[in-house]
């Protein structure tokens, strides 16, 4: 069997799988509790992806260019703090980075 095709056929199984979830949530529904539970998921799995995302980017740094990326979670968790609404992490995280990374000079 060549390489590219078990890369295919394993890509089409992974495919394949995630899209069962999606049809049998669909087709049967969720229960109460998970709805209600799943509104979180996004949210928690975007703030694990930055959180390690930083943590990884400010491990070798010195303490003048860890300030940016620091300072950009700050803002965001400030702003979806006043407004409860989580895009605004982005809104307000990605302007103090680039404002943050200018002014550092780094």
């Amino acid at each position: 069997m060549s390489v590219w095709l078990v890369i295919a056929l394993v890509g089409l199984g992974s495919y394949l799988f995630r899209v069962s979830m999606v049809l049998l949530v669909d087709q049967f529904g969720l229960p109460e509790w998970m709805g209600r539970a799943s509104t979180f998921v996004a949210p928690a799995a975007f703030a694990a992806l930055a959180a390690s995302a930083i943590a990884a980017y400010a491990a070798g740094l010195d303490l003048l260019q860890a300030v940016p990326p620091l300072g950009a979670v700050a803002a965001a968790m400030v702003a979806v703090r006043l407004t409860g609404k989580p895009y605004m992490a982005v809104i307000a995280g990605m302007p103090a980075l680039w404002i943050l990374t200018a002014l550092a000079g780094v």
